[in-house]
């Protein structure tokens, strides 16, 4: 895929890092706050923790994602995107344009998917 024929999910890509890295930021700052805030009884605080392991799944679930967009952005720049990682054949732009920080083809992902359910 050329890279005048992605450029609109390059934007996307783009906006989604920008997106993820506020998200963060914010998620961390709220943790900051919680924790700064923590006080009561053992019901507000369970509470308090409770919270603050929900932020945390989120900030790390948010920092995979960015991970997978900042490769995806690495691939564009180095030739490498839309190229499935498993057969080396072209990943269809309708996929990449769903998912686009796919890696792999429709059908490699059906497999692997397979292998790990079995």
């Amino acid at each position: 895929m050329k890279a005048k024929e992605y450029s609109d999910i390059k934007k996307v890509l783009l906006r989604k890092k920008a997106l993820l890295l506020k998200t963060d930021s914010d998620i961390a700052k709220d943790l900051q706050e919680e924790i700064d805030a923590r006080h009561g009884d053992s019901a507000d605080i369970a509470e308090s923790i409770h919270e603050q392991d929900v932020a945390l799944f989120l900030k790390t679930k948010g920092q995979d994602e960015l991970r997978h967009v900042e490769e995806a952005l690495e691939r564009m720049s180095s030739g490498e995107y839309g190229i499935c990682a498993e057969c080396d054949e072209d990943i269809s732009k309708k996929r990449l344009e769903a998912l686009p920080y796919s890696i792999y083809c429709v059908s490699c992902q059906e497999q692997l998917e397979h292998k790990v359910a079995s």
